[in-house]
């Protein structure tokens, strides 16, 4: 074994150290003083002196002590909140040190991942079919799920990303450093959405990754394929992930429907949508639904939802609708399709059947709004669908900023609400706006309509009498092209009748000739029942009364321009159709057509979106309707017609495919069509808010500004509508706890919300309580609030001028007898208004025709009557009374009080004659000043005080008539009542305290007469007595006149002997005498400062004020005056 070589040794020497280099001889001797290769020198080194090492220890004390001084400053500077927080840090690092220790022991206890698995979350408890479904599922795809997912954490995102399959002994806790924020858990959410889901848990060596497989009930709801247990704690976080449904969903329901039923179901559009609008409503909180009329959304997704089990657990599906009889055609409809008419009721503003079996409610959208003053979360409710919301009324478009808000509220609960929004021609842009849904995105389902191919012709030229054009245009096509029925969309009523008039003497139908013939075809029951009722009020295209003779000239056509009609040419069948037209006339629209007749109807914006008018093929569009454009500043409405918005146009045209192909002839260019609005403007826009303003208000929405309106209106709008309210004290300006301003409703305003009125005619009823007035308050009052209770005197027409002329005489005579004499006259229009209902016995047409009354119009009157009695009886507790019986006549002094009443409630509305000594320039004859207006307006001609011309009148609103400006529904006013009855608008001039005040005997205050104006044209009213502002003078005034017996004439007797004179106590040196500053401090310790006061506190307390006044007369009269006290019989 070969030896191995042994190592040299080297040893380097250190100074004056031999180097000892192994395998090299030595001599022994170290060689200091020669070159020797082997050895290395040391360089020297840096030695400090003794002075440099003493200031480099001083420089280190003195940094030491600097950083010793900055430390306690730090430490002085920090705040107990800061010591708090840093606390809470160390807490928390120390309970991360014992965090495994502590798993380790909870480990133990512990349940096996078997018995986890097999336990259900209290959420599903009802939900038998989903858990034995999920068990099936989970057993299948062999998956241990964790026992809790508290949340997705920092550690979890990057397990997630990396792919990474295990991850030992960890658990986030609340406390954690790695918690997201609801975004972060959103983004990541959205980010792994469809991704296979990692679940992970703790102590497991394999992490198994959940493929994106789902079960069937996953499917139904909606759901991703998750743990059940993490669905609460991650579920008011996620706003696009459904909420659970098994708190308003339940069984399904099984309907039997009758074979003609089914067949006329299955050709609707949407009848084939049925499960994806389900699935669409199942999975989100909101839905929009657009579809063209007559796809069948409004009977067919109740009773979806209906049959998915929405009702099943006790709750209901609220419809809503914007005109009463809509809700009752409908509910009566699908309760005819569902076989059950139990199951579905309405519920309108004068009647319901709505019963404890009712599980589809349809209702007008003010209904609701009622609801809600009692339930704001609608917890009876698990859908609320807002039909026709392209109409954009004002209670709908409030409905759906309510529910906008809380729809996403009912989410996180255990029972959510489902939010429907249902229209013809939807503004989608303004419902999916992140103002009106901020934290969920509406999911928009668009239905196809039962619509045929429509060629749209415009015209070359748009011509300048629309009316011409629209006569000449049905001759062409009736005389030249194949059968079809004709629909001709004119502005207005008069504009029907004139057409109707010209083309009936063109096209002459003799009612013998075809006795025997009638048309094959008739309309079906679906087109009778679901769209008849929705001409009730359908915009103000019938407003007879503005329009006159001039407008008629306007629309005359030369017939005989057009030359004979063509030999053989059919007959024509024209009907009317707008919204003022009697439903005993709308029906005829769907009745049989005589054989040989063309049908045609000359309608008004009505047939646009409301009803579908079976066999059209020919549409003729005159691009106008008639609005009624309200000023909110003025508060001057004007109707006017105007060109349609695009969106209406559409509508038109398409009415013409609902049977087979057809045309649409539009009367104009499609350069002006361009120039359409896209949209009609809302109604929310252009109207009048003071009710919807206190409706919100006693809603406790105290910032109606900042609501989240689809369109907000215009702040000056609410602003006024504010102030309105204000002067009506129907509110009351506070302090807000951020010590700004808000107005806040007053106990008046929570009682004028209960009236389904404008806050101005419930103030109306509120002060008729007293002296038996309710009755006659309640008929005016539903008389003012019905649109055109009276035929208009220029509407009326005779077979000849002659006639007509007649006819009108007629009616003025007869309104002029019911104006009747003294305080019944000075009532004016109002007092027609009253005898005209009193005057109706049963409401049938041949009586309403002899009176000048609109029938339809005193039917709802006498609803109104009635549902405002019940609401009246209710208050008081007074079930039994009939507020609405008219027994007797009102006396003098009721038609007096009424008067008053209508000035306090209508003080803005009050108008003064014009002198024409006081205006520079001609006045017109007759002409007012109101307080809004700079143009002078009139009474109107068919008013019974137009030859009066009373200083001071009373209107109900301001109508332009061509080129005038004129009140309707007039009333004389007294101008003295103004000061007291519309205090809030008369402004009056400061007390002058150089002026002494005087003693009104009537009232028993202290008084002063000051320059008073009306309203903010300053109208001047004269001197007017206004009470003492509550101070020290008050007091020293009322003892003066206490002890001169102005108070109480029986002490002036004393006023002789007294020992001084009593005007020594409102002299500036009165606090010398004890007896005076004795009797002013007896006033101001009981606040005494009017005689109603003194004549209180004396029933309580009979010596009151006995010393102060015996002080001022002789001890000679003290037993007298002892005797006599108090000098008044109320005391005594």
């Amino acid at each position: 074994m070969s030896q191995r070589p042994q190592k040299r040794k080297t040893i380097v020497e250190a100074a004056g150290v031999p180097i000892v280099v192994e395998g090299y001889p030595s001599d022994g001797y170290s060689d200091r003083g020669g070159a020797n290769a082997l050895i290395i020198q040391p360089s020297a080194q840096k030695r400090k002196n003794e002075d440099e090492t003493e200031v480099g220890e001083a420089k280190k004390k003195k940094q030491q002590f600097g950083r010793e001084r900055m430390l306690e400053k730090q430490k002085k500077k920090e705040s107990k909140s800061k010591v708090k927080k840093l606390q809470k840090i160390l807490e928390r690092k120390r309970q991360k040190e014992t965090r495994e220790q502590l798993f380790e022991c909870l480990q133990q206890y512990q349940l096996p991942t078997e018995q986890l698995n097999a336990l259900v979350s209290t959420a599903h408890r009802n939900d038998k079919e989903k858990i034995s479904r999920d068990e099936a599922t989970q057993s299948a795809l062999a998956v241990q799920f964790p026992s809790k997912l508290r949340s997705l954490s920092g550690a979890q995102i990057r397990a997630a990303e990396a792919k990474a399959a295990v991850q030992e002994n960890y658990c986030e806790t609340s406390e954690s450093e790695g918690d997201m924020d609801d975004e972060e858990i959103q983004h990541i959410i959205d980010k792994y959405k469809g991704k296979p889901y990692r679940v992970e848990e703790p102590n497991s060596p394999i992490t198994v990754a959940v493929k994106d497989e789902q079960s069937d009930s996953d499917e139904e709801e909606g759901k991703p394929r998750i743990p059940r247990n993490d669905e609460d704690d991650v579920s008011d976080l996620i706003g696009d992930v459904p909420s659970n449904l098994g708190g308003i969903k339940g069984e399904k329901v099984v309907v039997t429907r009758t074979a003609e039923i089914d067949a006329a179901r299955s050709k609707l559009p949407l009848f084939a949508e049925e499960q994806s609008i389900v699935e669409a409503i199942n999975e989100n909180p909101v839905v929009i639904v657009s579809g063209e009329t007559g796809s069948g959304k409004t009977t067919q997704i109740p009773q979806f939802l209906y049959e998915a089990g929405y009702t099943s657990k006790g709750h209901l599906i609220g419809v809503t609708e914007p005109r009463r009889v809509a809700a009752m055609s409908m509910a009566s409809r699908v309760g005819t399709e569902l076989n059950d008419s139990d199951a579905v009721s309405y519920q309108i503003r004068f009647e319901g059947n709505r019963t404890e079996k009712t599980k589809i409610l349809f209702m007008t959208d003010g209904v609701l709004m009622k609801e809600m003053q009692n339930d704001i979360m609608l917890k009876s409710y698990s859908v609320i669908i807002i039909d026709e919301a392209h109409e954009r009324s004002m209670y709908s478009d409030v409905l759906i900023g309510l529910l906008s808000r809380i729809a996403p509220m009912r989410a996180k609960t255990a029972t959510p609400l489902k939010l429907i929004i249902m229209s013809a021609t939807l503004r989608i842009d303004d419902f999916t706006q992140t103002r009106l849904f901020p934290t969920i995105t509406p999911k928009i389902i668009k239905c196809e309509s039962r619509q045929f191919p429509v060629t749209v012709h415009f015209e070359k030229k748009t011509p300048e009498n629309y009316m011409a054009a629209a006569f000449k245009k049905v001759c062409k096509i009736h005389e030249s092209l194949p059968a079809g029925a004709i629909l001709i969309f004119v502005s207005g009523q008069l504009e029907v009748k004139r057409l109707m008039s010209q083309l009936k003497a063109r096209y002459p139908w003799s009612s013998d000739r075809n006795a025997k013939n009638r048309r094959n075809k008739k309309a079906t029951p679906e087109d009778k029942d679901m769209k008849l009722g929705d001409l009730e009020e359908a915009g103000v295209a019938d407003a007879e009364l503005f329009e006159d003779d001039h407008e008629i000239a306007q629309i005359d056509v030369d017939i005989t321009s057009l030359g004979d009609p063509k030999p053989g040419s059919d007959a024509l069948y024209c009907l009317p159709l707008y919204s003022l037209l009697s439903s005993k006339k709308q029906q005829r629209i769907f009745e049989e057509v005589p054989a040989g007749c063309r049908l045609c109807i000359v309608s008004t914006n009505v047939a646009e979106t409301s009803l579908t008018i079976p066999n059209v093929r020919y549409v003729v569009d005159t691009g106008k309707e008639k609005r009624r454009l309200h000023d909110p500043i003025t508060g001057v409405s004007m109707f006017k017609v105007m060109n349609i918005s695009k969106a209406s146009a559409e509508q038109r045209s398409g009415r013409a495919g609902r049977v087979s192909s057809g045309h649409a002839y539009r009367l104009y260019s499609s350069a002006v069509f361009e120039d359409f609005e896209s949209f009609a403007m809302p109604e929310i826009l252009n109207k009048p808010v003071d009710q919807l303003v206190l409706h919100m208000k006693s809603m406790n929405i105290v910032r109606v500004a900042n609501f989240p309106f689809p369109t907000p209106p215009d702040p000056d709008q609410l602003e006024i509508a504010e102030k309105r309210l204000l002067k009506l004290d129907a509110l009351k300006v506070g302090i807000a706890k951020n010590k700004s301003k808000e107005a806040r409703i007053t106990p008046l305003g929570k009682t004028l919300a209960h009236f389904p009125l404008s806050p101005k005619y419930a103030k109306m009823l509120a002060m008729s309580k007293q002296n038996a007035l309710l009755p006659y308050a309640i008929a005016i009052v539903s008389m003012l609030s019905v649109r055109e209770p009276l035929h208009p005197i220029h509407a009326i027409r005779g077979e000849n001028e002659e006639e007509t002329h007649k006819l009108m005489l007629e009616a003025l005579k007869r309104r002029r007898k019911w104006s009747g004499t003294g305080q019944c006259r000075s009532l004016g229009d109002l007092a027609v208004l009253f005898k005209a209902i009193k005057s109706v016995g049963h409401i049938d047409a041949s009586s309403c025709e002899k009176l000048g009354l609109r029938q339809k119009a005193i039917v709802e009157v006498r609803q109104m009557q009635k549902q405002l009695s019940q609401i009246i009886a209710m208050s008081l507790n007074t079930p039994d009374v009939d507020y609405a019986v008219l027994t007797s006549e009102p006396t003098e002094a009721q038609f007096k009080m009424l008067r008053q009443i209508a000035v306090a409630s209508l003080s803005d509305q009050i108008a003064r004659r014009v002198d024409p000594t006081e205006v520079d320039g001609e006045v017109p004859k007759g002409a007012y000043q109101c307080q809004n207006l700079q143009e002078y307006v009139f009474i109107d001609a068919t008013s019974v005080l137009f030859k009066s011309e009373p200083d001071y009148v009373l209107y109900q609103d301001i109508v332009q008539v061509n080129d005038k400006m004129c009140m309707q529904n007039v009333t004389i006013v007294e101008a003295e009542w103004l000061p007291r009855l519309a205090e809030n608008y008369c402004y009056f001039a400061p007390i002058d305290d150089k002026i002494d005040p005087t003693f009104d005997e009537a009232t028993g205050t202290i008084v002063q007469s000051v320059r008073t104006t009306f309203g903010d044209r300053e109208w001047l009213l004269g001197e007017i007595d206004r009470p003492l502002p509550n101070n020290i003078r008050v007091y020293r005034y009322f003892a003066q006149f206490f002890l001169e017996g102005r108070v109480f004439p029986v002490m002036a007797k004393n006023v002789s002997i007294m020992l001084a004179t009593p005007s020594v106590v409102t002299k500036t040196w009165a606090k010398l005498q004890d007896r005076s500053e004795k009797l002013v401090n007896a006033l101001i310790e009981y606040d005494v400062r009017s005689r109603e006061q003194l004549e209180t506190i004396w029933k309580e307390r009979s010596e009151y004020l006995l010393a102060e006044y015996l002080a001022w007369l002789p001890q000679s009269v003290h037993d007298r005056i002892q005797l006599e006290w108090p000098p008044c019989d109320v005391a005594q």
